[in-house]
């Protein structure tokens, strides 16, 4: 088993309102894990912490795995607050961390040390890109950039797609890190009984139960 990569963290992004899913996406069951759970198991090997970006008063899934909790300061902002405040919040000496959602279930562990490996000394960002666009929320980014974060969304700016251009960025083909079915979001019922079939797992109760 491989070590964890030094001064590293990945960031987990789960306080999205997820609309078009209809049932908040995080503690959707995954197996015998959640989508949350099973994103933290998954990166938390390559990463020397977890940090997980949730919403003011969200309900969190149980972990496998060791995990930080931090929480939106602006809440409504979008993605590239929870990109700024996770960055803002790894520990003394961290210099980079994945950002990715928690709505990826199809991500390896193997793929993100690629992820890590590809970011050089003179780049901002690795960030996976396939023919048609970028995916800035399956990427690694030097901790400096939560600056640029921070001012583009004083301008009044949420791109996480003009956040990526400020950046220099080393583009990562999903070929590289295993094959697109890396990039299979979760963000309707559809995509997320697709997504259990890809990962050879039974399909699971839409909508969930409610919690007791």
């Amino acid at each position: 088993m491989q070590s964890p990569i030094p001064q590293s963290a990945a960031i987990i992004l789960c306080g999205g309102q997820s609309r078009r899913m209809g049932a908040e996406k995080a503690s959707l069951a995954f197996g015998a894990e959640t989508l949350l759970s099973r994103i933290a198991r998954i990166v938390s090997p390559v990463v020397t912490e977890t940090i997980i970006v949730a919403a003011p008063q969200q309900t969190l899934p149980k972990f496998s795995v060791d995990v930080r909790v931090v929480y939106d300061e602006t809440p409504g902002l979008g993605p590239l607050e929870g990109v700024r405040c996770g960055l803002d919040s790894v520990g003394p000496g961290v210099d980079r961390a994945l950002v990715c959602g928690c709505d990826t279930p199809l991500i390896t562990t193997e793929a993100v040390r690629i992820l890590f490996e590809k970011l050089d000394d003179l780049c901002d960002a690795a960030v996976t890109a396939d023919i048609e666009r970028m995916h800035p929320t399956f990427g690694v980014y030097r901790v400096h950039a939560a600056g640029v974060a921070a001012r583009q969304l004083l301008a009044g700016e949420r791109s996480l797609h003009g956040f990526v251009r400020h950046l220099s960025i080393t583009a990562v083909s999903p070929a590289e890190l295993g094959g697109d079915q890396l990039l299979h979001n979760v963000n309707t019922p559809e995509e997320y009984a697709s997504a259990l079939l890809a990962a050879g797992l039974p399909p699971a109760e839409f909508p969930p139960p409610s919690a007791p």
